[in-house]
C-alpha cells in the first residue's frame, strides 16, 4: 500500500473517532440533564411513562374501534342487501326517489346554514363598529364645553377664561378646535390674546395622553413682539388643551420640528397643566 493511501486512512479514522467522541459527549450531557431534571421534578419520569402507555393503549383502542366499525358496516350492508333483494323494481325506484329528495333537503339545509353563518359573521362585524362608534360618542360627544384661557388687564399673575362650545367627537378633533379658539382670540374687550399674531395651526396628533401641536413659524418669529411673558404663551395653550378629558400634556412643534425651548420655558419634556395661573375660583 502506498504511503499516501495509508495517510488518508489514518486521517479518516481520526475524523471518525472525533465525530464519535462528540456524539458520545452530547449524549452524556443530555442524559445528565434528564437525570438532574428528574431529580428536581420527581413526577417527570412518571409523566413520560404514562404518556407512552396512553399512546400505546390509544393505538390499540383505535385499531379495535376501527375493526368494530368495519364489522358493523359489513353487517348493515348485508342487511340492506337482503332487504333490497326482497323488493320489486318499482319499490327500488320509489326508494331511490325518496333518497334523492332527502339528499336535496340536506343540501338545502347546508346552504341555508352557510348563508346564516356568513350573514351572522358580517352582522357581528357591523355591530362591533357600531358599538365602537357609540362608545366614542359617549366618551367624546359631538361638542364639548371647555374654558379657553387668555390674559386679563390688572391680573398679570392669573389667566382669565371664556367658555367655548367646541367641535369634538374624538380627542384629535377636540384638541384642534381648542387651539383654533385660542388663535381666534377673546370675545370680551378686557381680555387679551397671547398667541403671536399670524400663527397658524398646522396639525394636531394624539399620542397616548399627549397632544402634539404643530404651529407655523410665526409662533417663534413674532413671540418677542407680543409683550407677554413666554410662560403665558405656553400655558394658556397647555391649560386650554388639557381641559379636554384624556389630554394630560402638550408637545410643541414648529413646522414639523419639535422645539425644546420657548424663550425661558423648558419644553424638552411634555408641558403639563400649571395650576398657578388658574383663577382662584378653580384652585
Amino acid at each position: 500500500m502506498r504511503p499516501e493511501e495509508e495517510l488518508f486512512k489514518k486521517k479518516k479514522k481520526r475524523s471518525f473517532r472525533f465525530v464519535k467522541f462528540i456524539f458520545i459527549l452530547i449524549l452524556i450531557i443530555i442524559i445528565a440533564l434528564l437525570v438532574f431534571y428528574s431529580l428536581e421534578n420527581p413526577s417527570f419520569v412518571e409523566d413520560v411513562k404514562n404518556k407512552l402507555l396512553s399512546f400505546y393503549t390509544g393505538q390499540q383502542e383505535t385499531a379495535d374501534s376501527r375493526e368494530a366499525a368495519e364489522s358493523v358496516e359489513t353487517d348493515a350492508g348485508d342487511e340492506i342487501g337482503i332487504e333490497t333483494e326482497g323488493k320489486t323494481g318499482n319499490e327500488n325506484e320509489v326508494d331511490a326517489v325518496v333518497e334523492d329528495k332527502q339528499q336535496e333537503d340536506i343540501n338545502n339545509e347546508t346552504v341555508d346554514e352557510a348563508e346564516d353563518t356568513s350573514s351572522s359573521f358580517w352582522q357581528k362585524i357591523i355591530n362591533f363598529f357600531k358599538e365602537k362608534i357609540s362608545k366614542q360618542e359617549e366618551e367624546f360627544p359631538a361638542r364639548l364645553k371647555i374654558r379657553v384661557y387668555f390674559a386679563s388687564l390688572g391680573k398679570e399673575d392669573k389667566f382669565i377664561y371664556e367658555e367655548r362650545d367646541i367641535v369634538a367627537g374624538e380627542l384629535k378633533t377636540a384638541a384642534e378646535s381648542a387651539v383654533k379658539e385660542l388663535i381666534k382670540g377673546p370675545v370680551k374687550s378686557y381680555h387679551y390674546p397671547v398667541i403671536p399674531s399670524g400663527t397658524k395651526l398646522l396639525g394636531v396628533e394624539i399620542y397616548e395622553n399627549l397632544a402634539k401641536i404643530n404651529l407655523s413659524q410665526e409662533f417663534l418669529e413674532k413671540s418677542l413682539d407680543s409683550g407677554i411673558l413666554d410662560e403665558y404663551v405656553i400655558y394658556t395653550i397647555v391649560n386650554t388643551v388639557t381641559e379636554i378629558p384624556g389630554v394630560d400634556g402638550v408637545i410643541f412643534f414648529i413646522e414639523g420640528s419639535r422645539i425644546k425651548y420657548y424663550g425661558r420655558v423648558d419644553l424638552s419634556i411634555p408641558a403639563i397643566r400649571d395650576e398657578k395661573y388658574l383663577p382662584d375660583s378653580e384652585e
